[in-house]
């Protein structure tokens, strides 16, 4: 105990070694233990035009400290540092300052960038979509320099879509860098506009984006910032060589970005969303960002005025999603019209699971919420569906849908996996028709492709499947006989994908499911006139645009008709009060229109 307390002395000792020249012998300058007292009197001698004995600034930059200083801190300092080591938020909230519109300010973090920058801390690899001025450059500057300050040989990388936009993030890192603490801060190696290098070690750099980019160095940390702006002609070559890098060294990788239509980075984020890659999403909508309000020197919520004003200012709703929208909608790409889109968006829901007894395969069903699977047999139902090999890549999907008020055709629920055979699927439709549904109400389609023949022979084997049930397709127009199963080719799919449009935008086929939403975003103009998805699959869209086919055969208009039939005969039975209960239960079985206001 004795001998620390001596050893206590000493570093006390130390920490008061004074830089400027006195009318002492220099024995204790020879010294040179720096702590942040001794660096204030430094400063202090400086401002009092005084010669100092030991110089501690990197080239005479009193906001930097040269690098393999011997700097002891005070007990509290490495309490603070290490608390700021450990928690990002502490570090920024505590000691991070920036230009404001009021000045040099303490930085006070928004609700989303507390979540953004633990959402950094915890995963490897992240990808995120931000509107416009949602302060995601003080973001991505707060994280790589608190990755660089507490770390130890480390190599961190910026690449931006032009020079300006790497260098103006690490710039900002700079800024903050310089208003810290001196305990917090390394010493300086090397200080320039594209690189700093510290004396822990770590480094981080700020470039354009190019296809070589951090192919030639190890980096540990990189931020690609307005990766979907990055030149066509540059984005996947740029992506396709740095990221075995990254998965080598299991470096962090940062993509953030606003949205700039269907290339890469919708890819990478809707695979993100979809848990098909190993990124972790992040999204900052408009209505997440406070703005300045510089008569009350305060951050004002944007609310519903705020967006109203902008279209106006904008000169209109597209306008304003170009600038603040998370969306990656067009006018001109996708099959179903961008207004559309966005008002059924709200409407759509989590298919889920639900107990059909006596059903092979019954996990691979997914329902509507409000839509109970045991009252089918009262339904008109049609099944419409695409087959795939089942083998863990394409999706089988069976759409299942009803005839509504007028003649319209919902989805209550869908089959859908990517490993059951051709066989199970033939077992599952056959049970579900056979013992919760009523036959002679149910008509079953299928999308003749490489497997079909396969699967009707497998349906077909099913004793308890009424064939009676399948669609029967013409062989030919001019010919007399007829096929089991639709041949969908690019001779009549254009034409297909147009009809199903306007059915779908009047409101004659409505599918509120989420899955279905996804692809119906994403399935668009390839460029040549022709629609499939842009990213991922279209299983879904394709086995509802059947109902485009099977709505032009005989047997679906006399389904069609008796539907028609009951619900009239329904209706003239229903009492007021009965009309009111089932307006409140089944609002769709009544118009598309009351709900979507289209």
């Amino acid at each position: 105990m004795e001998n620390n307390n001596k050893q206590r002395s000493k570093t006390s000792k130390a920490y008061a070694f004074n830089p400027v020249k006195e009318d002492e012998s220099g024995k204790m300058a020879k010294r040179m233990v720096w702590s942040s007292e001794s660096i204030v009197m430094a400063l202090r001698g400086i401002e009092q035009g005084r010669k100092l004995i030991a110089n501690p600034f990197y080239e005479n930059n009193t906001k930097l400290l040269k690098g393999d200083l011997v700097f002891h801190r005070t007990e509290d300092e490495i309490n603070e540092w290490k608390k700021c080591a450990a928690d990002i938020i502490y570090f920024a909230n505590t000691y991070c300052k920036l230009m404001t519109p009021e000045g040099i300010r303490q930085i006070v973090l928004r609700d989303y960038q507390v979540r953004y920058l633990r959402h950094l801390q915890a995963n490897r690899l992240s990808i995120m979509l931000s509107c416009r001025q949602a302060a995601k450059t003080t973001s991505s500057a707060i994280f790589m320099l608190w990755y660089v300050l507490f770390n130890t040989d480390k190599n961190a990388l910026v690449v931006g879509n032009k020079r300006k936009t790497a260098v103006e993030i690490l710039d900002k890192l700079k800024k903050i860098f310089v208003e810290l603490p001196f305990f917090l801060r390394p010493g300086i190696y090397k200080w320039n506009e594209s690189e700093c290098v510290f004396d822990n070690g770590c480094r981080i750099m700020a470039e354009a984006t190019t296809i070589n980019s951090g192919i030639s160095f190890t980096f540990h940390c990189i931020l690609s910032d307005e990766f979907a702006h990055l030149p066509a002609n540059i984005l996947d070559k740029f992506y396709n060589n740095l990221f075995p890098t990254v998965a080598a060294a299991r470096a962090r990788f940062m993509i953030t970005s606003t949205q700039n239509g269907r290339n890469l980075f919708y890819k990478l984020w809707m695979g993100a969303m979809n848990h098909e890659n190993e990124y972790a999403p992040f999204q900052v909508t408009w209505d997440m960002v406070p703005e300045w309000n510089p008569d009350t020197h305060s951050w004002d919520k944007r609310d519903e005025e705020w967006h109203r004003k902008q279209i106006a200012n904008l000169g209109g709703e597209e306008q304003f999603n170009a600038q603040f929208g998370v969306d990656f909608l067009s006018s001109t790409d996708t099959l179903i019209s961008k207004s559309s889109l966005q008002k059924t968006a709200p409407y759509r829901k989590i298919f889920v699971r639900k107990d059909i007894p006596g059903v092979r395969g019954s996990d691979n069903f997914f329902w509507h919420p409000e839509f109970d699977p045991m009252d089918m047999r009262r339904e008109h139902i049609i099944l419409t569906g695409d087959i795939s090999e089942g083998i863990g890549q394409d999706f089988t999907v069976f759409q299942i849908c009803r005839i509504i008020r007028d003649g319209n055709l919902e989805c209550v629920g869908f089959y859908r996996s990517s490993t059951a055979s051709r066989e199970a699927v033939a077992g599952s439709l056959a049970d579900l028709i056979s013992k919760w549904c009523d036959s002679d109400r149910v008509l079953v389609s299928f999308e003749k492709n490489t497997y079909g023949d396969l699967f009707l022979k497998y349906l077909s084997d099913e004793q308890a499947f009424d064939i009676g049930c399948l669609v029967k397709y013409k062989k030919d127009p001019n010919a007399r006989g007829f096929t089991y199963g639709i041949k969908i080719t690019p001779g009549n799919k254009t034409p297909a994908c147009q009809i199903f449009k306007e059915a779908y935008e009047r409101g004659e086929i409505i599918d509120e499911s989420a899955e279905f939403g996804l692809e119906i975003d994403n399935f668009n103009d390839d460029g040549t006139g022709h629609y499939r998805a842009a990213y991922g699959h279209d299983d879904m869209v394709m086995s509802l645009m059947q109902l485009v086919f099977v709505r032009e055969t005989l047997q679906y208009r006399l389904l069609l008709q008796e539907a028609k039939d009951e619900i009239e005969a329904a209706d003239d039975m229903r009492t007021p009060a009965q009309w009111m209960m089932q307006d409140a239960a089944y609002p769709n079985a009544y118009s598309w229109e009351t709900i979507y206001d289209f």
